[in-house]
């Protein structure tokens, strides 16, 4: 029972939209169309509103200027123009006597310290040492400071800024 129950509940909505349907189709067919016909003045009902032409008019005119715009971005060069680097700053002023060289930033025209050399078991062939200096006479551009102050300051109070030995966790 509860099958044909829904079966029904299912089948009045659709049968009272296909006879409304059917209706309004035949109406259009016989009656409207003919009265339509009879007027005699087609020409005026296919005519455009008023209303409709300005929307018309104003949408030709968006597309015509997305056209011209879109002409005027492509005629843009996209190629990167390079210019030449600003020299060295001097920094003269600055105390020169820091123990650490990482708080202060390095001088492109300035000295340079000789690293150290290690004579390790690679020998000098295959060690790591710094790279050889470039080939032009232009320094290398200095390395700008991360923001909010540089380089982390040392621990005090131990020799050499040393840290001690990680701890690693034990279960217990």
């Amino acid at each position: 029972m509860k099958i044909v129950t829904k079966t029904t509940r299912d089948m009045v909505p659709k049968s009272i939209m296909m006879l409304i349907i059917n209706n309004t189709k035949d109406f259009i067919n016989g009656e409207l169309l003919a009265h339509l016909y009879a007027t005699g003045d087609q020409a005026q009902m296919m005519e455009e509103s008023a209303e409709s032409a300005t929307k018309r008019e104003e949408m030709l005119r968006m597309y015509h200027a997305c056209k011209e715009a879109l002409r005027i971005i492509g005629d843009v060069s996209m190629a990167t123009v390079s210019s030449p680097l600003p020299p060295p700053v001097k920094n003269d002023w600055l105390p020169s006597g820091l123990d650490n060289p990482r708080l202060s930033p390095p001088s492109p025209g300035g000295p340079r310290k000789p690293a150290p050399t290690s004579q390790g078991s690679l020998g000098s062939a295959g060690g790591r040492g710094p790279p050889p200096p470039p080939a032009s006479g232009r320094p290398a551009p200095a390395i700008p400071n991360r923001p909010g102050g540089g380089a982390p300051p040392l621990p005090g109070g131990r020799p050499g800024g040393a840290l001690p030995p990680p701890l690693l966790p034990s279960r217990r």
